[in-house]
């Protein structure tokens, strides 16, 4: 019988058998391997802003989808519908969009169904960070490390503190001269209280709006912020 089992495992026939089901387990698990990893960049990709399952807004959103350039029915078509929609002032409604990485507000002139501006707050997030939208003039950092810059500072033309029921916030308004997005205008939202604006330099910029039009820029509250 061992003589016999010798003489089967010595076949050229079944050392090729062995070698190929060896090698076939093999293919097996490095095959399993890529489908696993295919499938997380699968569930990614699906979710980031412009596919139909949303969950992560794209890093560059603000420098991608400005007012003026898009619909708010296409931002609807692509992101789905909002979370929360409420009339707010001057005949336009506010959609209010939640995604894993961030919360994003749409102001829609209900007149024309254009875009007003876009409101982004973001907490700091290294695998999917929202960049900060800036005048050409500064560096691009993303939301939770961009700061009140001297740019900021210099081609501001509205600063106001204000207190809440939680602490005093402070609101910069940044207007910029370059002519693709000279009609835009930059809102910033930091922390605290101070005297003068040169006082804000340095401080995080917890939210931004980009808005079309200069007397309107909301911010979501700190209860809306907050979010685990």
């Amino acid at each position: 019988m061992v003589d016999t089992l010798k003489e089967i495992i010595n076949n050229s026939f079944f050392q090729n058998l062995i070698i190929g089901i060896s090698g076939g387990i093999v293919v097996l698990i490095v095959q399993k391997i890529i489908d696993n990893n295919s499938k997380k960049k699968a569930n990614i990709n699906s979710s980031i802003v412009g596919k139909k399952e949303l969950k992560i807004l794209n890093r560059d959103f603000l420098y991608d989808y400005e007012p003026h350039k898009i619909t708010s029915e296409k931002i609807i078509e692509e992101f789905g519908k909002p979370t929360k929609v409420f009339k707010a002032e001057r005949n336009c409604r506010s959609n209010i969009f939640e995604f894993k990485n961030a919360k994003l507000e749409m102001f829609e002139d209900l007149e024309n169904s254009s875009i007003v501006s876009f409101t982004v707050f973001s907490e700091l997030d290294k695998k999917h960070p929202i960049e900060c939208r800036v005048s050409f003039e500064d560096d691009s950092l993303i939301l939770g490390e961009a700061k009140i810059s001297d740019i900021i500072i210099k081609d501001h033309f509205l600063f106001e503190c204000y207190n809440t029921p939680l602490g005093n916030e402070t609101i910069i308004g940044c207007s910029n001269n370059y002519r693709q997005t000279k009609h835009l205008n930059y809102f910033y939202q930091i922390d605290g209280e101070f005297a003068s604006v040169e006082e804000t330099k340095g401080q995080i910029i917890k939210q931004v709006c980009v808005t079309q039009d200069c007397s309107i820029y909301p911010f979501f509250s700190y209860h809306d912020t907050f979010y685990g």
